[in-house]
């Protein structure tokens, strides 16, 4: 079997925002839409989401720990919640999910199984949960503007917290590089395993 750091990746990011009355409901919906279309799917605080290259990422390192049976869960949507906090303690990774209220969220869609489709289940996640879509790099656009003009912090804050990423560890890459840094994080829970 190929490794899957070499397959392509079959995913699809459905990211906007939501709101969520019951994270239990919300969740169950998107357990449903998983199991009709035997899929995984993850949602998460799309305020501690570094970009679409931080999902990515922790989706290949997912897909690669289970299938070398060094996962730390036996859930594929659990790990890639665990890989994208960079965290090994699935208590502090669920932090990184959904919460009640207006939110904005990222949701991933992962295909391990096969080649399909995933536009018409993205477009079913849309529905069923009310998401008013936003492309994914309108939100790094932001975080780039952010870190460029120092306004309006609290997406660099809640990242910085989050990561645990020092002001020394920021002020010696550059702010630039703080989505380096979230990446880096993400790739250290192999060597933290």
């Amino acid at each position: 079997m190929p490794d899957s750091e070499e397959q392509e990746l079959n995913c699809k990011i459905v990211a906007g925002t939501v709101s969520i009355k019951s994270v239990d409901d919300f969740l169950s919906v998107l357990r449903e839409l998983a199991q009709k279309y035997v899929v995984t799917i993850q949602a998460m605080d799309a305020e501690l989401i570094a970009g679409e290259e931080h999902i990515k990422s922790a989706v290949k390192k997912a897909i690669r720990a289970v299938e070398q049976r060094k996962s730390i869960t036996s859930d594929l949507s659990l790990e890639i919640l665990l890989y994208a906090a960079g965290k090994r303690q699935i208590e502090r990774a669920l932090a990184m999910g959904v919460t009640e209220g207006d939110k904005k969220v990222a949701i991933v869609i992962v295909d391990v199984t096969s080649k399909k489709d995933l536009g018409g289940v993205a477009e079913e996640v849309k529905r069923k949960t009310g998401i008013v879509d936003t492309p994914i790099q309108d939100w790094e656009l932001e975080l780039e503007l952010e870190l460029e003009l120092e306004h309006n912090e609290s997406k660099k804050d809640k990242l910085k917290k989050f990561f645990a990423i020092s002001e020394d560890e920021l002020n010696a890459v550059g702010e630039k590089k703080l989505k380096m840094l979230v990446l880096e994080r993400v790739a250290l829970l192999d060597v933290l395993k």
